[in-house]
């Protein structure tokens, strides 16, 4: 039973995961975090061999990510459009939920030291940097139509979804953030939206490249230094929330109703947290 609700959350991860990659502002990699999956990811794609030995763990994750993807492009898009302020504090509530379960991770070797302060605030301002040029709108949104094999097309769809995949896996930055900044957002949301598998295909050959290599290097400086690396993420946490602060926000009755769905994302993430047991096993 143990296994089963282990592997539930998995799948359930999954789905936030790829939901959270198709929002523009919100964070997958921060999402992996909060739920304790991150480490376990990370070291799991970072080599040939350790992605046959978590097989099972990565196929279950994979579904998710992918109802996700389709889910957000066709359900929670709409929800952004019509409750923006609800449905970002939810977003804000599992990030929120999650940060206990961030400072257990990255102490779980040393305790904290002052010098964790020059990570966390350089992540921070990183995070809040770049979500500060998203809001100025300086990138391009046109969406490129494609009805055929283009070889020239599909090689940079391959570049632009490895570069966008490693931002996709780091907390705090938003995936879809980085295909706005590479002008291919509009085009890959209208192809999920369409089943355009031209476009679809490139691109997922292209996320997968990416994946690993950014998990590989992930994991490697996790090895290295696992509270420095740990107190950059949890810079990339806080800052990703102002990343995803609702523009309705304020004194209003929008952002009173965006107060109940924000504690109901506390209790969402710490649910999931706890589904099957945190994730700080060996792989």
């Amino acid at each position: 039973m143990k296994k089963i609700l282990e592997y539930l959350k998995y799948f359930v991860c999954g789905i936030v995961f790829g939901t959270a990659n198709v929002i523009p502002g919100v964070s997958g990699g921060t999402m992996l975090v909060v739920f304790g999956v991150f480490d376990r990811l990370t070291e799991a794609i970072s080599g040939i061999k350790k992605i046959i030995h978590n097989l099972a763990f990565l196929v279950t994750f994979a579904l998710g990510a992918g109802a996700g993807i389709l889910l957000s492009a066709k359900v929670i898009g709409s929800m952004f459009a019509t409750y923006a302020v609800q449905t970002n504090m939810f977003f804000i509530g599992l990030i929120l939920g999650g940060i206990p379960l961030i400072i257990k991770l990255g102490t779980s070797e040393k305790k904290v030291k002052p010098l964790c302060i020059v990570p966390f605030l350089l992540s921070m301002v990183l995070v809040v940097g770049l979500t500060v040029l998203e809001k100025l709108n300086l990138f391009s949104m046109t969406a490129e139509n494609i009805t055929g094999f283009d070889a020239i097309f599909s090689l940079k769809m391959v570049a632009s979804a490895a570069i966008a995949a490693v931002t996709m896996i780091i907390p705090g930055i938003s995936g879809s953030f980085m295909m706005m900044l590479l002008g291919v957002y509009e085009t890959i949301i209208g192809a999920l939206n369409d089943m355009n598998f031209f476009v679809i295909i490139p691109f997922a050959i292209g996320a997968v490249i990416g994946i690993i290599l950014g998990a590989k290097l992930i994991s490697l400086l996790i090895k290295k230094n696992k509270l420095m690396v740990y107190s950059a993420i949890m810079g990339m946490v806080i800052g990703s929330v102002y990343a995803i602060l609702p523009d309705g926000f304020g004194f209003n009755l929008q952002t009173g109703y965006g107060f109940a769905f924000l504690l109901i994302g506390i209790i969402v993430s710490i649910l999931i947290e706890k589904l099957g047991g945190s994730d700080t096993e060996s792989t």
